[in-house]
């Protein structure tokens, strides 16, 4: 966490080595692995920083803020196969929130299947619908 501090107040080398200084000391821990990839992404280093949350999942693979973290950065460096599963993955951990369905159906969007995309959206109105009469 320190490095991740150093980091916002602009000290890079300091950051960068208090994060390491936390992974050598435990090599399988989330949030070492996570701070490292949110120092990477700070510096655009994107690739490094997917690794960095790969790696963090393989620890906690429930872990909702890295899984959306990953996301995004998934879009953005447009893998866009990886952000579906990424997706996916949030669904179904949070299977009644509005943000998980839509951003299921806008990752199958963005990989042109279309009709897969509207399915999701009507299997939301579908479980929305049936909820709201119980």
């Amino acid at each position: 966490m320190k490095g991740l501090i150093l980091n916002c107040l602009g000290r890079k080398e300091e950051a960068f080595e208090f994060v390491k200084k936390g992974l050598r000391n435990d090599l399988t821990s989330h949030v070492c692995w996570h701070v490292y990839g949110l120092v990477q992404r700070a510096y655009r280093k994107y690739e490094e920083a997917i690794k960095c949350y790969r790696n963090a999942l393989k620890f906690d693979k429930e872990n909702l803020q890295i899984l959306r973290d990953l996301s995004l950065l998934q879009v953005q460096m447009r893998d866009l196969e990886g952000y579906r599963e990424t997706r996916y993955q949030l669904l179904k951990l949070r299977a009644g929130q509005r943000q998980s369905w839509i951003g299921y159906a806008i990752s199958h969007h963005l990989i042109k299947d279309y009709n897969m995309a509207y399915k999701i959206l009507e299997e939301f109105s579908k479980s929305q619908s049936v909820s709201e009469t119980q």
